[in-house]
């Protein structure tokens, strides 16, 4: 009797064993979380890398542990320049893209960074979200789909502004000068003032101007604060760059069409608070960063009304002379632009 009663325990083991392996393949995974790695270029110190992370642990919460992601900050996946076809190939499923670090790719894209373009952040942020994921002009997702990746929200920097490492008090102290810059835009606008662009990865503006091979550096005041560039440049230039919220966060599209729908729509209306969020701490840090930066020895600039309505001018022609160019080789610029800023003021009331 003890052995029969062994031979059965042994074989119901058998036939749960069986059970569980011939069981169909969503049944045995359903309950594994969907695990996706997002590239980042910034430190995690950067409030916006601390905003993207914070989005991402209000998909996980809303999914209930459905979706778990895994950051990769400070460039420790892929580099700044990188993380477009890093994502596109599938080495990161979400990636912190900059298009003007990579020109040639949706050149359309480039709309968000021209100078000046966008001189409040939290219309402007809106106002990519509804240009680029809504309504009926689909240009800027049809052409990204294309390129293998799917845009999920916007982010962006605020105050553009230069950190320098001598004074700049008016236009004509630009001649000269070697400036960080990136994208095609913003080195026509400062080349016609008679300085040198300068293309440098942003974790590598320290060390450039550490060195002397910055002059200045066009850059949001916080991040200057954060990548504590005071420490190599104590001049800051306030002369209203504008505010650009339209680089994108990116998510490779075969990853992207595996995800359920909810998680999809999770992700997308996450993505609208996380505009919410960041521009709430946008409007705090200028002025904390600014008081920090001042308490650390940086003296700050301001241009007389004759200057910066030279510059205001200047950055207003750069922006038609780029939709021209752009609507001359089929894509509808002149449209996007047009849209842009209609929308910024729809957003700004």
């Amino acid at each position: 009797m003890r052995s029969k009663s062994i031979l059965c325990i042994v074989a119901q083991a058998l036939f749960a064993t069986i059970a569980a392996v011939s069981a169909p393949a969503s049944a045995q995974t359903q309950t594994k979380p969907i695990t996706l790695k997002i590239a980042d270029f910034m430190p995690f110190a950067n409030s916006r890398a601390q905003a993207t992370r914070g989005w991402a642990e209000d998909v996980e919460k809303r999914t209930k542990g459905r979706v778990k992601f895994e950051y990769f900050p400070g460039e420790s996946l892929l580099k700044a320049t990188e993380i477009f076809e890093g994502t596109r190939s599938g080495v990161a499923d979400i990636g912190i893209w900059v298009q003007a670090y990579n020109p040639a790719i949706s050149p359309i894209s480039a709309l968000f960074n021209l100078p000046g373009i966008s001189p409040a952040f939290r219309p402007a942020i809106r106002a990519a979200n509804e240009l680029v994921l809504t309504g009926d002009f689909a240009f800027f997702r049809d052409e990204l789909r294309r390129l293998g990746v799917e845009p999920l929200f916007a982010w962006g920097v605020s105050d553009q502004e230069m950190i320098s490492t001598r004074p700049i008090p008016d236009l004509r102290a630009l001649k000269g000068m070697k400036i960080r810059v990136i994208g095609r835009e913003w080195p026509q606008l400062i080349s016609g003032f008679g300085a040198t662009p300068v293309a440098v990865p942003w974790p590598e503006v320290y060390e450039a101007l550490s060195r002397g091979t910055l002059d200045a550096n066009v850059g949001f005041v916080s991040a200057n604060r954060d990548s504590k560039l005071y420490e190599v440049a104590k001049h800051h230039t306030r002369i209203k760059l504008g505010a650009p919220a339209g680089p994108l966060v990116i998510m490779n599209r075969r990853a992207w069409d595996r995800l359920p729908e909810d998680v999809q729509l999770a992700m997308r209306e996450e993505g609208l608070a996380f505009a919410e969020r960041l521009s709430d701490v946008y409007e705090k840090e200028v002025q904390d960063a600014i008081k920090e930066m001042e308490g650390k020895g940086v003296r700050f600039h301001t241009w007389d009304a004759a200057n910066r309505e030279r510059l205001q001018s200047a950055m207003v022609a750069l922006w038609g002379t780029w939709a021209r160019s752009m609507d001359s080789n089929g894509v509808p610029a002149s449209e996007a632009l047009r849209r842009y800023l209609e929308l910024q003021k729809k957003h700004g009331r």
